[in-house]
């Protein structure tokens, strides 16, 4: 590193969430937040049971409010902006806030609610400008606060990725479709995972820096986040000041065998913002030994056919609100599909952007506006993303056919 002073990150592991949350904190320097407007951002992405690993766990976003509005004469925020049709409200209130929200010192955003800002970013790759939230500049302190999560097109959701909420509406979406193969080989070379999407997110630390990350690794995603993976407890707390270095820890002990060029927008971040941490060895932490800490976890399949063989997804540059919705479709319709497909006569399904003629069947299901293109002489299924039960009832009439 060039800083001569390492990061701190501090970690605390306890059942009792909330006493793991001040055990954590009370190990930081916080920078000092008085008369500030502070946003407390956690991961409220959808609608999803609390507890769940999909969704920041309530407790941990209460216990923290309640330790800062404690220290700190700050005027508090909570808010997140929801992947599209989702009501924000109704995420919050389903995953497990409404208590919290109850709180007359916190006030609830909905970040798409106001018309959005235009930030430019001169120094990104990839983005030049993208629309934030319109309270972008009515909040002078950003708390981040994410779910620890495996991910399919991302390796993993921690606390950079989380901030990806701040962005206005559909918005979000256009990282999805961003398409720079120019840039993408200039990368490849040393990050061989690389995407458009992983160039666009680490773009987006040029723009946005968080002032303090805490790492929701109470209920963790394994396998097929962000939201159709397992559910694993690890009851702990990740915090610094430093985003990147919160994760790369939460990295090492989620990911051991991993490096930074799993989750490229990581890798781009800690080669393109100076004084950035490359590796845990750059990194101070609290307590210095992290082993009793350590929970692998398994890690985003390649593809979604060696969980679900009788199924053949086509998926190229799809975004997560499409990807989630399909994943969502499989689990829960996991007995209608073994009885109706096979791994001889799969149930072929497209999404994304990048889904040219050449990669479909004849019988494949066109799910989402992305491939609306292709339509002719096959079932398309509308929507961005379209709901689930659409796609199913969908699929079950053509089986009538």
């Amino acid at each position: 590193m060039v800083s001569e002073e390492m990061p701190v990150v501090s970690l605390a592991r306890n059942k009792n969430i909330r006493e793991a949350v001040v055990s954590c904190l009370d190990h930081l320097n916080i920078p000092d937040m008085a008369g500030k407007n502070v946003l407390l951002k956690p991961n409220v992405g959808r609608e999803a049971e609390p507890r769940s690993g999909i969704n920041t766990n309530p407790d941990v976003v209460s216990a923290i409010y309640y330790y800062l509005k404690k220290r700190y004469n700050a005027k508090f925020f909570i808010g997140d902006s929801p992947i599209i049709n989702t009501n924000t409200q109704m995420a919050f209130e389903k995953s497990g806030y409404s208590n919290l929200l109850e709180d007359k010192d916190l006030h609830f955003l909905d970040l798409d609610e106001p018309p959005p800002i235009v930030k430019k970013i001169p120094k990104g790759k990839i983005l030049k400008e993208i629309k934030l939230s319109g309270y972008w500049n009515d909040i002078d302190y950003i708390i981040s606060i994410p779910v620890l999560k495996m991910h399919m097109h991302t390796g993993a959701s921690l606390s950079f990725k989380n901030l990806k909420g701040l962005i206005h509406k559909r918005d979000k979406i256009t990282l999805h479709h961003l398409h720079a193969p120019d840039i993408i080989n200039q990368i490849k070379d040393s990050i061989e995972k690389v995407k458009e999407l992983d160039i666009a997110i680490a773009d987006l630390a040029h723009l946005i820096k968080p002032n303090l990350v805490i790492v929701d690794a109470s209920y963790v995603q394994e396998g097929m986040g962000p939201s159709s993976g397992n559910c694993v407890r690890m009851d702990t707390i990740i915090a610094s000041t430093n985003f990147l270095a919160a994760d790369i820890i939460a990295l090492a002990l989620t990911q051991p065998e991993w490096t930074l060029e799993d989750v490229p927008h990581l890798k781009l971040i800690s080669e393109s913002i100076q004084d950035m941490p490359k590796t845990q060895y750059d990194i101070k932490t609290i307590p210095q030994n992290i082993q009793e800490f350590s929970k692998p976890l398994e890690p985003p399949p390649t593809s979604i056919t060696i969980k679900y063989k009788n199924v053949n997804l086509i998926d190229i540059d799809s975004c997560s609100a499409c990807l989630s919705t399909v994943f969502n479709l499989l689990k829960n319709n996991k007995k209608f599909i073994d009885e109706n497909f096979t791994p001889e006569n799969p149930l072929n399904l497209a999404i994304g952007k990048g889904i040219k003629e050449s990669d479909l069947y004849s019988d494949t299901f066109l799910i989402g506006n992305c491939t609306s293109n292709l339509e002719e002489n096959r079932t398309f299924i509308k929507g961005c993303a379209p709901v689930e039960s659409t796609i199913l009832r969908t699929i079950k009439n053509n089986l009538k056919k």
